[in-house]
């Protein structure tokens, strides 16, 4: 991703200090509403996403230019890592952590946004200065896995 939307400014790359699934979408509104007329872009992953999805309502009802980019595993990858600390050997099955079949373009447009899929790396930068166009939010399901 970082080839495709390179940070080159200090002071435009917010994150939490660690931990914190589901803090992308809301933070990405809350920059949005801070900074009237600024282009936001959020990355997030597919997991995470599922946390404060709603948060897509919200950017849709106050049409704020943001482009959510969803890195889709189709997994909570984060959970999936953890799952050692919690006695999972490496081959054992962590229940709840597979997310197959999740379609982030009807839940997009449920929310009132456009969404957009690219499973092809080649359309990934098309798609994404498409998106970076519009002033109203987009979502933009990245397949990664």
């Amino acid at each position: 991703m970082q080839t495709h939307l390179p940070f080159t400014r200090s002071g435009t790359f917010y994150t939490m200090d660690s931990g914190g699934l589901g803090y992308g979408m809301p933070a990405a509104v809350g920059v949005a509403l801070a900074q009237p007329g600024r282009r936001v872009i959020g990355l997030i992953g597919d997991g995470s996403s599922l946390y404060s999805v709603q948060a897509l309502w919200s950017a849709a009802q106050q049409k704020l230019p943001i482009t959510f980019v969803i890195l889709n595993n189709r997994r909570y990858a984060a959970l999936q890592d953890f799952a050692p600390v919690f006695g999972f050997g490496p081959d054992d099955p962590v229940q709840g952590t597979d997310l197959p079949d999740l379609d982030f373009v009807a839940l997009a447009q449920g929310m009132g946004c456009r969404g957009i899929r690219v499973t092809d790396a080649a359309r990934l930068r098309d798609t994404l200065t498409d998106a970076l166009r519009a002033d109203t939010p987009v979502v933009v399901d990245v397949e990664v896995a």
